[in-house]
C-alpha cells in the first residue's frame, strides 16, 4: 500500500514536472525568437528606406542602382546575417546578397501578403526570416519588401541552455520530492498497513467477528478503524453465507428441507459510493500530500527556469539597443558623407518612430551635438550622454572626416521592459495552472485504481457476499495481501456457481425446482458469476478533459488561420468566410445531439466514445494538412459531432454510474471537468500557436484525442449505458416547435438564451480574436484574454443559485441581470479596443453568462411543470437548446458580414445591443409574466 502510493505521488509529480518542463523551454523559445525577429527587423527597415526615393519618381524598386551593394549593408550591421533580398510585389528577388535566388519560399510570401503590418516573420528549422514591407504611400499597395535571413543556431543555442538548466532542476526537484513524498506517504499509511495486516491475520485465522466486534462496540479508534472492523465484519458474514448457500445446495440435492435465513438478497444495489468509505478515508491521508509536494514543485521549477529565461534574453535586449545606436549613426554618417549638414537631413523624424514602433521598449532616439538636433519618442533619462563604453569613448559617436560631430542618445522605458517580463510571467502562470490542473485529473485516476482500487472493490464484493449475493466475481491483477484476498473472496463466488451448476446437471427433474429456487436466492446460475463492473465518474474524467482541452485548443486563433487558407470562393465576403468553421462546428452539435441518447442506449458508452473520437482524431489531423479554407471548414464540422456524441456520452456515463442521491453532485462535478478542460485547452492553445505555428497545434490536439480514446477504450467498463431497448413510439419532433406559442417560452429563448449564445459564438469565439490581432496580439496574448471568460464561467456558476436565494431573487431577474452585466461589459472595447478593455469584457461577458446559463433551465423547467406541463421537461429543454444554438449560428454569420462591412468595434457594438435589447424585452414581456406566476 505504502509502496505504491509512494509510486503514484511521483509518478503524477513526474509528469507534471515534464508538461511543466516543455511548455516552459517552449515559451521561451516564443519569445526569444520574436525578440529576434525584431531585431533583425531593424535591419530590414532600414534597408527598405533606402528604396523609398525610387518609389517617390514612380519607379520600381528593381531599378534601383547598386540595389545588391545596398541590401548588403545589413550584412555589415550584423555579421551573423545569412542574406538580404528586397522582392518585388509579385515575390521575385529584385536585389540579394551572395547567390540570388529567383523566388522566395512560398511560405515566406504567404506571410508577406497576410500580414496587416508592414513588419511580418517566418520561421524554418533552419531559419528566421524578418521582413518589412516596402509601400509608396501609408497603407496603400505593396511595392515591395526586405527580406533578411538570420541563422536559427542563435535561437538553438539559447534554447539547449534553457532545455539543460529546466532537465538538471526538474530531475533535482523530482528526486527531492519523491525522497519527501516517501518519507510522508510511510508515516500517514503506517497505522492502515497494521491494520490491513492485522485483518488478513485475523481472517486467515477465522476470527474476523471477534475483532470486528470489539473494535465497532469502540468509539475511541477513528474511522478508519471502523471501517477496517466493517470490512472483517463483512468478510466474517460472507464466509457464513458460503456456508449457507453449500448447505442450501446439498439439502436441495438431497431432498431435505432448506433452512433459508436470508429474505433476499442484497446485490446490486450495494454501490460503490456506500461501501467505499474505506478507499475515501485512504485517499484522504494520501491526496494532501501529493497536492501539496506537487504544487511546491511546480513553483520551484517555473521561478528556477522564469530566472533563466531572464538571463537568457537580458543580452538580446541590449543587442537591440545597440543595433538601433549603430543603424542610427552610420545612417546619419552616410547623409553626412553625402553633403547634407545634420539639421537637413529629411525625414529623420518619421524614420527614428517608425524605428521605436518596431523595439517598443525604446522610448527615445535623438540625435545629440551638445544640444539636440533630431529626435523621436518621450524622454526617459535627464541625462543627454548615454553610458560610455570605456572611458571617453561614447557608445555610438557619428564621425565626419575623422572626428566625431554628434552622438546617439537612446533612452530604454523600464516600463515596457517590466511589462515585457511581466507578459512572461502571466504565461508562465497559465502554463502552471493548465499542469496543475492536469496534473489533478491524473492523481485522481491513478490513485483512484492503484492505491485503493482493490481495497474498495474488496468492501464491495464483501459485502455482496454477506447479503446472499454471490453473482459477482472480479477479474485480479497484480501480486500482494489485498490482491490475495480478493481472489480468495471471488473464488468461493466461482466454486458456488460451480457447485449449482453441477446440482442442476445431475439432478432429477423432480429436484430442479428447489434446487433453482437456491440459486435465485443467492444470486447462482449455471454460466457462471458475471464480472463486478466497479465504475466510478473518476474513470472517464480524465479522457473527457482532454477531450475538452483539444477540442479548444484552436480557439485563440482558427479565425486568424482560416483567414491566411485559400479560398476556393471569391464570390464570398472574407467575414462571413471564416466564420463558417465556427457555424458548420455548432450546426454538427445541432444535428447530431438528438441522437446521442439512442445511440449510447444501442453501442454503451464506451463504444460511442471511441467511435466518435476516431473520426475526430482524422478531423483534427485534417485541419493540419488543409490548405484552403474550405478544408477548414468541413473538417472543423467534423469535429461537431465528434463533440456533441462524446460530451452527451459522457454525461450518460454519469447519470448511469451516480445514486439518485448524488446525482445532482455529479453533474455538477461534471461540468466543472468539462469547463476545466476547455479552460486548459484555450489557454495552452495560444502558447502553443506561438512556438510551433498554428497547424502544428492540430497535431497536439489530435494526440489529445487518441489519448482520451485509449483511456476511454481503457477504463470505461463496455456495458454502462447499453440497454436492450424495446420498439419506441416515434418522437413528435414538431412539439419543439409548437411550444413556441407560449409568449414567456418565446421571451426566454429570443429574449435572453439566443442573444447570450450569440455573444458567446460571435464575439468570444471569433471578433475576440480578430480584434486583438488587428492590435497586434499574439496568439498566447489573445488565449490568456480568453481564458478569462471560462474561469468567471467557473467561478460565478456554482455562486449564481445561491445569490438567488440569499438575495431573494426570481429566476427572471437574475436572467435580466446577467444580459444587462454582459451586454455592458462589451462597451468598453467598443469605445477604445485594447486588451485592457478586452479583459473586462471578458470577465463582464462571462460573469452575465454564468448567471444566466443555469437560471434559463430552470426558468424553462418551470414552465414545463406549469402551464405547459402538456408536452413535457424534454420538448421544453429541447426547443431551448435547439433555439439556442439555431440563433447562435444565424447570429454569428450576421455579425461576421457585419465585421467586414462596418469593423470590428461596429460588430461588437450590434451585439451588446441585441443582448441589452433582449433583455429588455424578456423583462417586459416574459420576465413580468414570470414573476407574477
Amino acid at each position: 500500500m505504502r509502496f505504491r502510493s509512494w509510486i503514484v505521488t511521483t509518478l503524477v509529480i513526474g509528469i507534471a514536472l515534464s508538461v511543466l518542463s516543455v511548455l516552459l523551454v517552449l515559451q521561451h523559445n516564443a519569445l526569444y525568437s520574436e525578440l529576434l525577429r525584431q531585431r533583425i527587423s531593424v535591419i530590414a527597415q532600414t534597408t527598405a528606406e533606402t528604396f523609398r526615393p525610387i518609389l517617390d519618381l514612380g519607379l520600381p524598386i528593381s531599378m534601383l542602382r547598386d540595389g545588391d551593394k545596398i541590401v548588403a549593408r545589413g550584412t555589415k550591421i550584423d555579421p551573423e546575417i545569412v542574406a538580404v533580398h528586397a522582392v518585388n510585389p509579385a515575390g521575385i528577388v529584385v536585389h540579394s546578397t551572395g547567390t540570388k535566388p529567383a523566388t522566395l519560399s512560398n511560405d515566406v510570401l504567404l506571410s508577406m501578403r497576410l500580414s496587416d503590418r508592414d513588419f511580418w516573420g517566418h520561421e524554418t528549422e533552419d531559419m528566421i526570416y524578418s521582413g518589412f514591407s516596402i509601400r509608396h504611400e501609408k497603407d496603400g499597395p505593396l511595392s515591395g519588401a526586405v527580406v533578411v535571413e538570420y541563422p536559427h543556431e542563435l535561437l538553438d543555442t539559447a534554447s539547449q541552455n534553457i532545455v539543460r538548466i529546466t532537465l538538471r532542476s526538474a530531475l533535482l526537484i523530482l528526486i527531492g520530492t519523491s525522497a519527501l513524498a516517501f518519507a510522508l506517504i510511510y508515516l500517514v499509511l503506517e497505522r492502515p498497513r497494521r491494520r490491513l495486516a492485522e485483518l488478513l491475520d485475523v481472517y486467515g485465522a477465522g476470527k474476523t467477528s471477534t475483532i470486528a466486534a470489539s473494535s465497532l462496540k469502540s468509539n475511541e479508534n477513528g474511522l478508519l478503524d471502523t471501517e477496517f472492523s466493517r470490512l472483517a465484519l463483512s468478510l466474517h458474514d460472507a464466509e457464513k453465507a458460503y456456508d449457507e448457500a453449500q448447505e442450501a445446495i446439498a439439502s436441495s440435492v438431497e431432498g431435505r428441507q432448506i433452512p433459508f435465513t436470508r429474505t433476499g438478497r442484497h446485490s446490486e444495489e450495494t454501490s460503490p459510493e456506500q461501501t467505499g468509505r474505506l478507499k475515501i478515508l485512504l485517499l484522504a491521508r494520501v491526496v494532501p500530500i501529493t497536492i501539496v509536494l506537487l504544487i511546491a514543485s511546480v513553483l520551484i521549477l517555473a521561478a528556477v527556469v522564469m530566472s533563466a529565461v531572464t538571463r537568457s534574453i537580458e543580452p538580446e535586449l541590449a543587442a537591440r539597443t545597440d543595433l538601433i545606436g549603430t543603424v542610427v549613426s552610420e545612417n546619419v554618417q552616410r547623409a553626412l558623407d553625402s553633403g547634407i549638414a545634420l539639421d537637413e537631413i529629411v525625414g529623420a523624424d518619421r524614420y527614428f518612430g517608425d524605428m521605436l514602433e518596431r523595439l517598443p521598449e525604446v522610448a527615445y532616439i535623438a540625435i545629440a551635438t551638445g544640444r539636440i538636433v533630431i529626435e523621436a519618442g518621450e524622454r526617459i533619462d535627464p541625462y543627454l550622454a548615454p553610458p560610455r563604453e570605456r572611458r571617453g569613448v561614447r557608445s555610438h559617436p557619428i564621425l565626419h572626416d575623422g572626428e566625431e560631430v554628434a552622438y546617439v542618445v537612446i533612452d530604454i522605458d523600464p516600463r515596457l521592459i517590466a511589462q515585457r517580463f511581466r507578459n512572461v510571467l502571466l504565461d508562465s502562470a497559465v502554463i502552471l495552472l493548465v499542469t496543475v490542473l492536469l496534473a489533478w485529473e491524473v492523481m485522481l485516476l491513478l490513485t483512484g485504481r492503484t492505491l485503493t482500487g482493490g481495497l474498495a472493490r474488496l468492501q464491495r464484493l464483501s459485502a455482496m457476499q454477506a447479503a446472499g449475493d454471490f453473482s459477482r466475481r472480479v477479474a485480479v491483477s497484480g501480486q500482494g495481501s489485498v490482491q490475495a484476498l480478493l481472489t480468495s473472496v471471488s473464488n468461493r463466488a466461482q466454486a458456488l456457481h460451480g457447485a449449482f451448476a453441477s446440482a442442476i446437471e445431475a439432478a432429477a427433474p423432480t429436484r430442479r425446482p428447489a434446487i433453482q429456487e437456491v440459486g435465485k436466492q443467492f444470486g447462482l446460475s449455471p454460466g457462471g458469476p458475471r464480472l463486478l463492473e466497479s465504475s466510478s465518474f473518476s474513470n472517464i474524467r480524465l479522457a473527457l478533459f482532454l477531450f475538452a482541452a483539444a477540442d479548444e485548443l484552436p480557439l485563440a486563433f482558427l479565425p486568424i488561420y482560416t483567414r491566411s487558407a485559400d479560398n476556393l470562393w471569391p464570390w464570398l465576403d472574407q467575414s462571413v468566410l471564416i466564420s463558417l468553421p465556427l457555424a458548420g462546428y455548432l450546426l454538427a452539435i445541432v444535428t447530431m445531439s438528438p441522437y446521442a441518447r439512442v445511440l449510447v442506449e444501442r453501442f454503451g458508452v464506451r463504444g460511442l466514445f471511441f467511435a466518435a473520437a476516431v473520426p475526430t482524431l482524422v478531423a483534427h489531423i485534417g485541419l493540419f494538412a488543409a490548405s484552403t479554407a474550405q478544408e477548414i471548414i468541413l473538417w472543423r464540422t467534423v469535429t461537431g459531432f465528434g463533440y456533441a456524441l462524446v460530451t452527451l456520452a459522457a454525461q450518460d456515463y454519469v447519470l448511469s454510474v451516480a445514486t439518485k442521491a448524488d446525482r445532482d453532485r455529479m453533474l455538477g462535478v461534471f461540468t466543472l471537468v468539462l469547463f476545466a478542460g476547455v479552460f486548459s485547452g484555450v489557454a495552452l492553445g495560444g502558447v502553443l500557436a506561438d512556438r510551433l505555428g498554428p497547424s502544428n497545434v492540430f497535431l497536439v490536439s489530435a494526440a489529445l484525442i487518441a489519448a482520451s480514446a485509449l483511456l476511454s477504450r481503457w477504463l470505461i467498463a463496455p456495458e454502462i449505458g447499453r440497454r436492450q431497448t424495446e420498439k419506441t413510439t416515434v418522437p413528435d419532433k414538431a412539439a419543439k416547435w409548437r411550444v413556441l406559442t407560449d409568449a414567456r417560452l418565446a421571451a426566454l429563448i429570443f429574449g435572453v438564451a439566443v442573444p447570450g449564445a450569440v455573444l458567446l459564438q460571435a464575439f468570444v469565439s471569433y471578433l475576440v480574436a480578430l480584434t486583438l490581432n488587428a492590435q497586434g496580439a499574439s496568439a498566447a496574448e489573445i488565449g490568456r484574454i480568453l481564458m478569462l471568460y471560462f474561469v468567471s464561467v467557473m467561478v460565478v456558476s456554482p455562486l449564481a443559485g445561491r445569490l438567488g436565494e440569499l438575495l431573494r431573487l426570481p429566476g427572471a431577474v437574475l436572467c435580466v441581470l446577467g444580459a444587462g452585466i454582459s451586454g455592458l461589459a462589451l462597451l468598453p472595447v467598443v469605445a477604445a479596443p485594447s486588451q485592457q478593455a478586452m479583459v473586462i469584457a471578458m470577465i463582464g461577458t462571462g460573469t452575465g453568462g454564468a448567471l444566466i446559463r443555469g437560471t434559463q433551465v430552470s426558468l424553462a423547467l418551470s414552465m414545463a411543470e406549469a402551464k405547459l406541463s402538456g408536452p413535457g421537461p424534454a420538448v421544453v429543454l429541447g426547443a431551448l437548446r435547439t433555439g439556442e444554438r439555431l440563433g447562435s449560428i444565424v447570429g454569428l454569420v450576421l455579425i461576421a458580414w457585419l465585421s467586414g462591412a462596418v469593423g470590428y468595434a461596429a460588430a461588437t457594438l450590434a451585439v451588446a445591443v441585441w443582448t441589452l435589447i433582449g433583455g429588455a424585452v424578456f423583462a417586459i414581456s416574459g420576465g413580468k409574466k414570470l414573476l407574477a406566476a
